[in-house]
């Protein structure tokens, strides 16, 4: 964090970044919530999914978020996959399905 904002303060964005977060409460909710479910509650249920399974069942399932947001991509945000993700998709939720009956 620290480093951050002092990338910050080198480009000269600390003020307006602090204006705008004074300006829009919404903004400061949202960071607040993705700093608590990101980084707090997501290693905090992977260390207890690593402690609950097996560590390759586990690591295989926390790998898996990015390929159930593709659909949510392609819905919500109207992006354009190609093949290759989408079979890349495929291939890493049937290793997990192997790994998880194994």
């Amino acid at each position: 964090m620290l480093i951050m904002w002092g990338f910050a303060a080198a480009r000269g964005q600390v003020r307006p970044t602090l204006r705008r977060l004074r300006e829009s409460g919404s903004a400061f909710r949202f960071i607040l919530a993705g700093s608590f479910f990101g980084p707090f509650l997501g290693v905090t249920l992977s260390l207890v999914a690593v402690q609950g399974a097996q560590v390759g069942v586990a690591s295989a399932l926390m790998s898996l978020p990015p390929i159930f947001l593709l659909p949510i991509g392609r819905i919500v945000f109207k992006e354009q996959f190609g093949w290759t993700a989408v079979a890349g998709a495929v291939v890493a939720v049937a290793g997990a399905v192997v790994l998880t009956l194994a």
